[in-house]
């Protein structure tokens, strides 16, 4: 299943349901309007806490995600969403809290194979002195990062 919500970035959040776990999730080009009401009740949570975070009224979003990488992209993927909306940490900062110190470009790389966009925040994720690295000029992380800390 699957529900389009649209963003005030210029871009819809595609989102992705097995049923039981977010399976998916990635900004695409935006259109007018929205798919109207999910049937699927985990769409349904999901939309209302995606319209919750940018109102800036959600601080950490609490749905069950499908995460599928390696054992260490995992443990990154999972350190990384309990990140809260505004909180930014670096590539070292998730090394060292998942036990791997020495592992900060790998938890680059992790971070660029996220496969949910928004849920698992990658955005949060900012070189160690606080500025976001690898992402070009119009990226989604760009205007995730602007917006959580209130320029956009």
């Amino acid at each position: 299943m699957r529900y389009r919500i649209p963003t005030p970035l210029d871009r819809d959040l595609l989102i992705l349901s097995n049923g039981s776990e977010i399976v998916g999730s990635d900004f695409v080009a935006a259109r007018r309007g929205n798919d109207g009401n999910p049937s699927d009740p985990l769409l349904r949570r999901a939309a209302a806490q995606v319209e919750a975070y940018f109102a800036r009224e959600l601080v950490r979003f609490d749905l069950p995600l499908a995460l599928d990488g390696s054992e260490f992209c995992m443990l990154v993927w999972r350190a990384v969403a309990t990140l809260s909306f505004g909180e930014f940490v670096s590539y070292s900062d998730v090394a060292r809290a998942i036990g791997r110190p020495l592992s900060h470009r790998g938890v680059a790389r992790a971070m660029s194979l996220t496969p949910l966009a928004l849920f698992v925040p990658a955005h949060r994720v900012v070189g160690s002195d606080g500025r976001l690295r690898g992402a070009g000029p119009r990226s989604m992380r760009r205007r995730l990062v602007a917006f959580e800390r209130g320029y956009a």
